[in-house]
C-alpha cells in the first residue's frame, strides 16, 4: 500500500460522528433535505396565512423557504458540492435546523390550535423547545471533544451494560418506562386531549434528536477544512462527480 493510500485510509478512519447516528452526515443529504424543508416550510407558511396576524411566523417561514430554495439548485451541481464540501456540510446543518423549526411549529399548532400561536402556552412551549434545543446541541457537542471520541455510545443494547443479569434489569427498566408513558397517555386519550399531548411530544422529540445531525454537520465542516483530501464513501454515487 502506498503512502498516499495509507494517509487516505487514516483520514477516513478519523471521521468521527456522535451517538444516534448510524453514519456521519453526508454531502448527499442536501439533495433530499432541500426539498423536504421547502415543502414543509411552505405548508407551515400556508398554515399561518389566516392565523398569524402579527406576522412573526410568516417572516420566519419566508426565510426558511428562501434558504431551502437556494439549496435546491445547488444540489444539482455535484462538482460544486465536492469543491466546497465544508460549506455544503454547514448548509445541511442549516436545513436540518429549518426542518426542526417546521416540525416544532406543527407541534405548537397541535398544542394550542389555530387561535393560540401568540398565547402564554405558546410562549411556554417555544421557550421549552428552545431550551431543549440548546441542551441537546451542547450535549452532542460534548461527544465530539477529543477525549470522548472513539467511545461506543450504546442505546437499547442491553448486553453492553455489564452482564446478563444487569442487562435484564436494564430491559425491565426500559419496559417500565414504556408502561409509564402509556399510563400518562391514557387520560389524554380518554379526555380528548391526545392531539395536545402529541404536540408536546413532537416538540420535545424533534429538539432532542435532530440536533445530533446539526452538530455532526458542523463538525464535518470543521473536519474537511482540516483534511481537504477526505472523500466520503459516497452515498451520492461515485460516478456522480
Amino acid at each position: 500500500m502506498s503512502k498516499a493510500s495509507k494517509k487516505k485510509k487514516v483520514v477516513i478512519e478519523e471521521r468521527y460522528h456522535g451517538p444516534l447516528i448510524t453514519n456521519g452526515v453526508s454531502l448527499g443529504y442536501i439533495k433530499l433535505l432541500s426539498w423536504i424543508s421547502l415543502v414543509v416550510s411552505f405548508m407551515a407558511y400556508f398554515g399561518t396565512t389566516y392565523i398569524d396576524h402579527i406576522g412573526i411566523y410568516k417572516l420566519l417561514f419566508i426565510i426558511c423557504m428562501f434558504i431551502s430554495g437556494v439549496a435546491i439548485p445547488l444540489s444539482f451541481f455535484n462538482r460544486f458540492i465536492v469543491r466546497f464540501k465544508s460549506f455544503i456540510y454547514l448548509f445541511v446543518s442549516i436545513l436540518v435546523l429549518i426542518l426542526n423549526v417546521d416540525m416544532t411549529f406543527i407541534g405548537l399548532l397541535m398544542l394550542v390550535g389555530n387561535d393560540g400561536i401568540y398565547s402564554v402556552w405558546a410562549l411556554i412551549y417555544n421557550l421549552e423547545a428552545l431550551c431543549i434545543l440548546l441542551f441537546s446541541t451542547g450535549l452532542y457537542s460534548w461527544y465530539y471533544l477529543p477525549k470522548n471520541q472513539g467511545k461506543i455510545w450504546a442505546f437499547n443494547r442491553w448486553e453492553t451494560y455489564g452482564g446478563e443479569d444487569n442487562a435484564k434489569k436494564q430491559e425491565r427498566l426500559f419496559n417500565f418506562g414504556v408502561a409509564f408513558v402509556a399510563v400518562l397517555l391514557a387520560p389524554a386519550i380518554l379526555t380528548g386531549y391526545i392531539e395536545n399531548v402529541f404536540g408536546v411530544f413532537l416538540g420535545i422529540l424533534m429538539n432532542l434528536f435532530l440536533p445530533a445531525l446539526i452538530v455532526d454537520g458542523v463538525q464535518a465542516a470543521r473536519y474537511v477544512r482540516k483534511h481537504p483530501e477526505f472523500e466520503e464513501k459516497s452515498q451520492m454515487g461515485k460516478n456522480s462527480y
